[in-house]
Order: C-alpha cells, then sequence, then structure tokens
C-alpha cells in the first residue's frame, strides 16, 4: 500500500510540475498499462480455462471505468473526467481497501486487482490536479442517476446470464465491507447512501459559492 502511494504520488508531482510533453508522456502510459492490465485479465482466464460470461464481461463499474479512463487518458476527452474523478475514485478505494481478489499477495490476481484499482484513482486525481478539472454538484447529480438507471441494466443481464455484476443481485462471494452491511436489498441502500456522501464531498471543495466566500 505504501508502494502504490508513493508511485501515485510521484506520478502526480511529475504531471503537475512537469512538461506538456511529459504530461502527454505519462497519459499516454497509464492509458497502455491499463490496455495491458485488461488483456492480461481476459488471457489469463482463457489460458486457464476458466473465462465465463458471468465474471470477464466488462460490467462492473471498475471494469467500465477501465475503459472509460483508457479512453479519456489517451485522447483527452474532458468529457468523461467526472466519470474518472467521481466513480475511478470512490469505486475504486473501496475495492483496495478490500480487495475482491480471489488470491493473496504475490498472485498475478491479486496484483491485477491492486495495480488496475489503483490507476483508476490516480486517472481520477489526475484529471482534477492536473488538468485542471472542475466537477460540479449538478455533474454528481447526473452520474449518480445514470449509475442507478445503468445498475437497473446489469440486475436484469445478470439475472439473463446467471452473474452478480455491480453485486445488484448478492454480495461478493469473498470478504468484503460489504459482509457488515444489511442483506439484499438492504445493502444496496447502504451502498446508496455512502456513495451520496462521498459524491457530495468530492464535488464541494469545487463548489463555486463555497470558493468565492473563502
Amino acid at each position: 500500500m505504501v508502494y502504490l502511494i508513493s508511485v501515485a504520488t510521484a506520478v502526480l508531482l511529475v504531471g503537475m510540475k512537469g512538461t506538456e510533453r511529459s504530461r502527454r508522456y505519462l497519459r499516454k502510459g497509464m492509458a497502455l498499462i491499463f490496455l495491458f492490465w485488461e488483456i492480461e485479465w481476459q488471457v489469463w482466464h482463457l489460458w486457464h480455462g476458466i473465462w465465463s460470461s458471468d465474471i470477464n464481461l466488462p460490467l462492473h463499474l471498475c471494469s467500465i471505468l477501465i475503459w472509460v479512463s483508457m479512453y479519456g487518458l489517451w485522447f483527452e476527452d474532458r468529457r468523461v473526467y467526472g466519470l474518472m474523478y467521481f466513480f475511478g475514485i470512490a469505486g475504486a478505494i473501496q475495492a483496495i481497501i478490500t480487495p475482491n481478489a480471489t488470491e493473496a499477495f504475490p498472485h498475478i490476481r491479486y496484483l491485477s486487482t491492486m495495480f488496475t484499482h489503483s490507476l483508476l484513482v490516480i486517472g481520477g486525481l489526475w484529471v482534477v490536479l492536473v488538468e485542471k478539472y472542475r466537477p460540479t454538484l449538478k455533474l454528481a447529480a447526473q452520474a449518480f442517476l445514470g449509475l442507478n438507471a445503468y445498475a437497473i441494466v446489469v440486475y436484469f443481464i445478470n439475472r439473463m446470464i446467471g452473474a452478480n455484476y455491480l453485486y445488484v443481485v448478492a454480495k461478493p462471494s469473498v470478504a468484503t465491507a460489504m459482509d457488515y452491511f444489511p442483506d439484499w436489498p438492504g445493502y444496496i441502500l447502504v451502498l446508496e447512501g455512502l456513495l451520496v456522501l462521498i459524491m457530495l464531498a468530492m464535488a464541494l471543495p469545487f463548489w463555486r459559492p463555497l470558493r468565492q466566500k473563502g
């Protein structure tokens, strides 16, 4: 964990203090690292004959954010920066604290989980610290509503293929913080409330009236 924090700090400092050329190299580099780990994830499961539609489709929030972040970093598309900031950070931090990995360190599956989710956090911080993107409360509300609409769609996909993407059907099969939450659907309501609080806390520092008052 200390190593990951050190790497994240170094990347962000170079981004903030470096030249546009160095920032471009870092953006492209992070996008390529995302791509590497995504290919590794799919190939590893295919190689071991355990690829399955109920775990390998990019339907989990962080799985989608990998592709969103890859696109946003490579093409510098500010239209997806809000998603990278709110969901890349809020979703990935929980996964880093309680990684949903079937194997322990130093297994490749554990390393993959930690590296990709750490990079999602770095990408989310990058857009506000380096690219000077400023999220708004309105964007936070739109992102929250969009995620809920997406979760409804994923729920029915889960029912059709026997999966549990977004964990809207049941809690994760491995130990996570959700073990302390009520059973379905209670834990979903708890997660919704926590997400609202987290997104508000992430948006408030950029709220213009608050900044002007200070």
